[in-house]
């Protein structure tokens, strides 16, 4: 069965309102397992057999959340090439974190859909509606 991966830290639940409206939408796509977890608790292990990996991260004084970095640290070894990925996340005044994911799953040679999923503070319904879309597109993109 095909996996997508949703992997994230929030600060503030805002970002994590966004996985859970992404991981909703992936969900509605019959026969796809959904991983969904926060940075602290997830496992490298457990998205190198995800066919998607979705990153989401808060902002924070111009850089990516901290809690984020040791789970970004644990993929640097594993082989991520050909994998699909996109990226996610809140912020209140710079907006860093998306594009730093971006960037990293990059360099791990993995195709990545832009510019990633944006909310300023808390996700607007909009922001939520494009994020369970999101979800479900990349989610159907594995079975085919």
């Amino acid at each position: 069965m095909p996996k997508i991966a949703i992997i994230y830290a929030s600060g503030s639940g805002k970002t994590k309102k966004m996985a859970e409206a992404i991981a909703g939408g992936a969900k509605s796509v019959p026969e796809v397992e959904v991983l969904l977890k926060n940075a602290v608790q997830a496992k490298a292990d457990e998205v190198i057999d995800a066919g998607a990996l979705i990153l989401g991260g808060s902002t924070y004084n111009s850089k990516l959340i901290r809690a984020m970095e040791p789970f970004l640290d644990r993929l640097d070894g594993l082989d991520l090439k050909g994998k699909t990925g996109a990226a996610f996340g809140s912020y209140g005044w710079s907006g860093e974190g998306v594009p730093i994911l971006i960037e990293r799953m990059k360099s791990w040679g993995m195709s990545v859909i832009e510019p990633g999923t944006t909310a300023v503070q808390m996700p607007s319904k909009e922001v939520l509606d494009r994020c369970f879309e999101l979800g479900k597109s990349m989610a159907g993109d594995l079975k085919t």
